[in-house]
């Protein structure tokens, strides 16, 4: 182990543990009659983080600076309306954020395109068997269709005006939804492929984390 696993683990056990208090006081604020302000509170800490990460990616501080400026006015002066209509702005980042990642998946699986999940294979093991490009072409597909899943049943919840069934989706089922994902995947990749090198949820992240900082790299500062 190198000095800088046990670190490592520490940032994600803690980001696991802010990850859980989040979901649950979200979902206290959109079910249990939280104050509106601490729900329209919440409901800024994903897009804000979104918006700090993109701005952290491109390197532009001065744009970055300038967007948040204008962002916290507006905030500032629609707050009443914030307040009011906080869970809009949840539904919007959950349903929008699965809609994103369904079409970040599923583009690849058209125009002659890599599909994302063969992309992190080919990085993750360096290069590609025939059976293993297959095998990854049909989990980029389930990816697309779970997010396109937990897009629409959302979406219709929502609509449906069954806020505590669509926030327990939201904040409590989909994490625990996208872990069965990965287990499940992780257990049928060893029946189709025994031979493959094993390689676990975090060196799948790491090979997700790689390609895109290829893809998009960092601008200079």
């Amino acid at each position: 182990m190198t000095p800088a696993a046990p670190r490592r683990a520490w940032v994600v056990v803690l980001l696991a543990v802010l990850s859980i208090a989040f979901a649950v006081a979200a979902h206290a604020a959109l079910v249990d009659g939280l104050p509106p302000a601490a729900g329209a509170l919440l409901s800024l800490v994903p897009l804000s983080l979104l918006v700090l990460w993109f701005f952290r990616r491109t390197g532009q501080r001065i744009a970055a600076l300038a967007i948040l400026a204008t962002g916290a006015a507006a905030v500032a002066l629609e707050w009443p309306a914030l307040e009011r209509h906080f869970p809009s702005l949840f539904f919007l980042e959950y349903s929008g954020g699965n809609l994103l990642l369904a079409m970040l998946f599923g583009r690849t699986l058209f125009g002659g395109r890599e599909p994302l999940v063969t992309t992190f294979a080919r990085i993750a093991h360096n290069g590609l068997t025939p059976a293993l490009a297959r095998y990854t072409r049909k989990v980029t597909i389930a990816w697309t269709v779970f997010f396109l899943a937990l897009f629409a049943t959302a979406t219709a919840l929502y609509a449906a005006g069954f806020t505590a069934a669509w926030s327990l989706l939201a904040n409590l089922l989909s994490p625990i939804l996208m872990a069965l994902m990965f287990v499940v995947e992780y257990g049928i990749r060893h029946v189709v492929l025994p031979d493959i090198e094993r390689m676990g949820i975090l060196g799948g992240m790491r090979a997700f984390t790689r390609h895109f900082r290829q893809a998009h790299p960092e601008a200079p500062r």
